[in-house]
């Protein structure tokens, strides 16, 4: 396996305990594996009070399992399974409860023509990681900072980043040359319906599509349907947004009330490769 770990504290690569699973480096920092399966390289007390909830978690993940996003899902394979030829790691940067690690898993092992893929899922919220462990997600499960990876230089072969922004350039630091980084982007008209009710003054934009310098793009592709949602459903949707937080008390309620045969989901999909180094 290609994939390799390093310290996130001092840098040093780290070595794996074959009886406790648990990874150390030479200047004795130890990161054990939990008993719930998944790696602790952040001490949960070290983390600031975010993350959703165990209820909004589980709302969540019963709304992404219903099948709503399967044309997403379908897209993202068959865009990565055109580049892969051969045994890689694929990391979902963010991958919250781990509902896209295990449907893309699922889908790619339909369709991959028989590729090994180690998977590897990083989290920074406690809850989340151990949701997407006691889901059996498949894989290797990490609580950790997205701001410091523990993972090596030109380690992993893919990069999905769903429905997130790319903070800084540790995703493009521990992506191999050549590898590839695939975007789900919000397009324009992402939730134009919950939209209406957040803003007064809603006006459709151009999605900007900025990327690290050494990444450059291969293929951009759209994706836009529409869902029948309640306004239960809603409301979760409109809790996965980066604007959620700007939906009072009252535009909720009024949310919670309707019932929306015609939500609009847009997306735009990027795959980028990094360049390699002259």
């Amino acid at each position: 396996m290609s994939l390799k770990f390093q310290c996130p504290t001092c840098g040093q690569s780290l070595l794996q305990h074959q009886s406790s699973q648990g990874f150390y480096c030479t200047n004795k920092h130890h990161f054990d594996k939990s008993e719930q399966g998944y790696w602790v390289f952040t001490k949960p007390q070290r983390q600031k009070p975010t993350g959703d909830s165990r209820q909004q978690v589980r709302a969540k993940r019963f709304l992404l399992e219903s099948g709503f996003f399967a044309p997403l899902i379908d897209k993202m394979a068959a865009m990565l399974v055109g580049s892969l030829q051969n045994d890689i790691s694929l990391l979902d940067y963010e991958c919250a409860e781990g509902f896209y690690l295990r449907a893309l898993s699922s889908k790619l092992t339909d369709i991959a023509n028989g590729l090994t893929i180690q998977y590897v899922g990083v989290a920074d919220a406690e809850n989340a990681i151990f949701s997407a462990a006691k889901a059996q997600t498949p894989g290797i499960l990490c609580l950790s900072t997205s701001k410091v990876l523990p993972f090596s230089d030109s380690c992993i072969d893919v990069i999905t980043v769903i429905d997130k922004p790319l903070k800084g350039k540790e995703s493009v630091r521990v992506l191999k040359e050549d590898g590839l980084m695939l975007l789900v982007l919000p397009g324009a008209r992402h939730l134009w319906q919950l939209k209406q009710y957040i803003y007064s003054d809603l006006a459709e934009k151009t999605v900007q599509i900025n990327l690290p310098s050494e990444l450059l793009i291969k293929e951009t592709q759209t994706l836009r349907f529409t869902l029948s949602v309640t306004g239960e459903q809603a409301l979760t949707l409109l809790d996965m947004t980066p604007f959620a937080w700007r939906a009072t008390d009252k535009m909720k309620h009024n949310i919670q009330a309707s019932y929306f045969d015609s939500l609009e989901i847009d997306f735009i999909l990027v795959l980028a490769q990094k360049c390699l180094s002259e």
